[in-house]
């Protein structure tokens, strides 16, 4: 037989072989030097070709890009399915991932029933799926599902990705996890909060319904430690099964946490496998090991001019069902907002949220000084919307906000927070287990945006004096800095600059919690990557009690809200932790016999005890800040009525005294001057 006879019985085979794939599962990890077996990659105009890339949206992936060695290319690129049979399919549908950065064409999806495999495809006939592609130069990741290609079944065929770039523009493309799997499966959900629960415990079951209208073999429900399913709500494991009698039935799964490690927060997927086949619905879950009773969830989050459909362009009815519906699943205790534009869409927002919520807004913005400015019902406003029954609002108020000079002073308060958008503050009282309370300070800022060297100026000069005013005002206290900082923490957008404008604030002992290099590749404006600009900055007392590593960046609604960047808002929610749990903090309730004695105050770094009785026992004396942290503490022997202690490293201010022995136990004030 001849060389060319067996070279074309070959392609026979190849093309015969190819024409069998039904469901499609490439994640092009086995992508390499070449593109995996049966893609192809066709160049019809220049030199640039489809090839992998080692950032995909999970491990590798493919990539386009015409601009090469600092010039724009002219190209016509065809990414290449393998020939399909989607026969056997039921209900046949395409989901991919995709990401473009820079200036250039849109990516074009086809379909083609009499593409041969090789050669230029614009000689067979193409049909435009018309399919959802992200915005050009957004940067981020888009999933795009339910592509239908049940019309298409018919005959074998294959699907192509589109790529043109010209001599003066050229967007760099990619692309991952192409599947063509059975739709008929229909997911009730496609996030779920499986809760907390502490370590060697278990949640509450959370609950979701799916639907396959036909079971023929094997269809499983899998997940990942440590979270668990079950059919029953009794019996738990990483994977559950169905059989045929379970077809065309709605099904009910539970879902749970059950942690082996403290204080961890955990965020993964729940897939299908149907006859050893993954299918394309999964359901995005998260859960914690971080008891309720002893932690604060605080979310920060910059809801796009929340309530003005002509500046978000948006329907603000939609924006709010949608911001709701994320709120509920975060479940934090309390949301620091920037960008609420409309008081009454707030509330219609906080009633969404039930009843254990409620909410306060600044009253003031940018150029509206107070809510009776005729700039203030259009203004981008501060609030909290929080849950009464973990939060007390004690008191908010704008910090700086008595400081209003005229728009002329360049280094003013009022100019540098964006012409009156001052920080706003909220004093919380933190509701723990057995209603012990602890309290925390809240500065919600929103800083003026804009990458020129005025606008890093402001930034810089309103970071400075919101410092000066924090250490002045809050010194020792948990002070936590949140919201839309429109900058860096570890350098700046700013192309003039290095430093970042927030510089100041961490020279004076608050630690970035949302430092860029905690959170590599990684973005919290979702029309860029690599910019983390939505922050928390902590106090040293206030870390003291932040839980490590619980911050995350809420990126899941990217995947779970249609059209999430145009519908709701350009930032992600960014979420973190605080601990309570304090064996040696002052509890509220106690059960114990007093002990009778007098404090002489003021004193001067000095505690001058007046015992009623002299104590042979050992008495343990502890001093804390008014916040509840314990500063000192010693143990003795009292042998006399009259007991002077010597501080000496004590600032001046109010502190508590406890005197504890046995189950006896007394509090005093004491005043240092």
């Amino acid at each position: 037989m001849s060389k060319f006879i067996l070279a074309l019985l070959f392609v026979f085979i190849q093309n015969a072989m190819w024409a069998q794939v039904g469901f499609l599962q490439e994640d092009f990890n086995s992508c390499n030097a070449n593109l995996p077996n049966g893609w192809t990659s066709s160049s019809v105009v220049g030199n640039d070709e489809w090839s992998c890339n080692s950032s995909g949206y999970n491990g590798n992936g493919v990539s386009m890009n015409g601009f090469n060695n600092n010039t724009y290319s002219a190209n016509e690129d065809w990414l290449i399915s393998p020939q399909l049979n989607l026969a056997n399919i039921s209900d046949a549908s395409l989901t991919f991932w995709s990401r473009t950065k820079f200036a250039g064409n849109p990516l074009q999806l086809y379909i083609s029933n009499n593409y041969l495999g090789t050669g230029n495809p614009n000689l067979a006939t193409w049909i435009n799926l018309n399919a959802l592609f992200p915005t050009i130069n957004s940067d981020f990741w888009l999933i795009t599902n339910g592509i239908n290609l049940n019309p298409y079944k018919g005959t074998p065929c294959h699907i192509a990705f589109r790529y043109i770039s010209t001599n003066s523009s050229a967007a760099f493309w990619r692309l991952d996890d192409i599947q063509i799997n059975d739709i008929d499966i229909v997911v009730g959900k496609k996030f779920i909060n499986a809760g907390d629960a502490a370590a060697g415990n278990y949640s509450n079951a959370q609950t979701f319904t799916f639907t396959k209208n036909t079971i023929s073999g094997s269809l499983l429900i899998k997940c990942n430690s440590p979270f668990e399913l079950s059919n029953d709500n009794v019996n738990f494991s990483n994977q559950i099964s169905y059989s045929n009698s379970a077809g065309g039935l709605e099904q009910t799964v539970y879902v749970r946490i059950n942690p082996n490690i403290s204080n961890k927060v955990y965020r993964d997927k729940i897939w299908f496998e149907y006859n050893a086949i993954t299918l394309a619905p999964t359901i995005l879950v998260l859960g914690t090991s971080i008891p309720d009773d002893k932690s604060l969830r605080v979310c920060n989050w910059n809801i796009l001019w929340f309530g003005d459909g002509i500046n978000c362009n948006c329907d603000t009815s939609l924006s709010r069902k949608n911001a709701a519906r994320i709120m509920k699943d975060i479940d934090a205790d309390l949301y620091c907002l920037q960008e609420v534009v409309s008081v009454p869409q707030l509330e219609a927002l906080k009633n969404e949220l039930g009843d254990d919520y409620s909410y306060v807004v600044s009253p003031y913005g940018s150029f509206a000084l107070n809510p009776l400015s005729q700039d203030y019902d259009e203004a981008q406003k501060l609030a909290y919307i929080y849950k009464t029954s973990k939060i007390q609002n004690a008191a908010s108020y704008g910090l700086l906000a008595s400081t209003y000079p005229t728009l002329s002073g360049s280094t003013s308060p009022y100019n540098c927070f964006s012409s009156g958008r001052y920080p706003f503050m909220m004093h919380a009282k933190v509701v723990l287990e057995n209603g012990n309370l602890d309290t925390m300070y809240f500065a919600n800022i929103h800083a003026k945006a804009g990458g020129g060297t005025s606008d890093y100026d402001r930034r810089k000069c309103a970071a400075e004096a919101m410092t000066d005013s924090l250490l002045t005002l809050f010194p020792s206290r948990k002070v936590a800095v949140v919201g839309d900082f429109n900058d860096y923490l570890e350098g700046t957008s700013v192309s003039s600059q290095s430093v970042s404008p927030y510089q100041y604030l961490l020279n004076q002992g608050y630690s970035g919690i949302t430092l860029a290099s905690l959170f590599p590749n990684q973005t919290t404006y979702v029309y860029s990557s690599d910019h983390i600009i939505d922050n928390v900055v902590v106090s040293p007392q206030a870390k003291n009690i932040y839980i490590d590593s619980s911050t995350f960046i809420f990126k899941e609604v990217l995947s779970y809200i249609p059209n999430f960047e145009s519908t709701t808002s350009d930032h992600l929610p960014v979420v973190s932790f605080f601990s309570f749990d304090f064996p040696n903090s002052i509890s509220t309730q106690r059960s114990i016999q007093n002990i009778d004695f007098t404090l002489v105050n003021p004193t001067h770094q000095e505690l001058i005890f007046q015992f009623e009785n002299i104590f042979r026992d050992a008495t343990q004396i502890k001093v804390f800040d008014i916040t509840g942290k314990i500063l000192w503490s010693e143990i003795m022997i009292l042998n006399k009525s009259r007991v002077n202690i010597s501080l000496p490293n004590f600032s001046e201010g109010l502190y508590l005294i406890e005197v504890r022995q046995g189950n006896r136990v007394g509090y005093k004030k004491w005043l240092n001057q």
